[in-house]
């Protein structure tokens, strides 16, 4: 019997492991966006923070969050790590482009 619980545990912790390296994976997806979307802002002359975009963007997390069961501060934690990063991202390329 011990034995089929750990053939399950290892099954699901190789399983949260893809996982993982799926979020990572689209992490580093959504980061070549914030990327381009950082070039044409800074193009563009356009500000880095955009809260109409990011407001709107927090409320599809929160509903989503509330339909999947996942909790909505951990959802809003996530949610924030995203967006700062994008931010950052964005903001050196508009610092790259003011030394050129």
């Amino acid at each position: 019997m011990g034995g089929n619980r750990e053939e399950a545990l290892k099954t699901l912790r190789d399983e949260m492991a893809k996982l993982t390296l799926k979020i990572i994976r689209l992490s580093g997806e959504r980061l070549a966006l914030a990327k381009k979307i950082g070039e044409i802002k800074a193009e563009s002359n356009m500000p880095i923070e955009d809260s109409k975009v990011e407001q709107e963007l927090r409320s599809r997390v929160i509903d989503l969050s509330r339909k999947c069961g996942v909790d909505i501060n951990f959802s809003l934690k996530l949610l924030d790590l995203l967006l700062e990063e994008s931010k950052r991202v964005q903001r050196n390329i508009v610092k790259s482009r003011l030394c050129i």
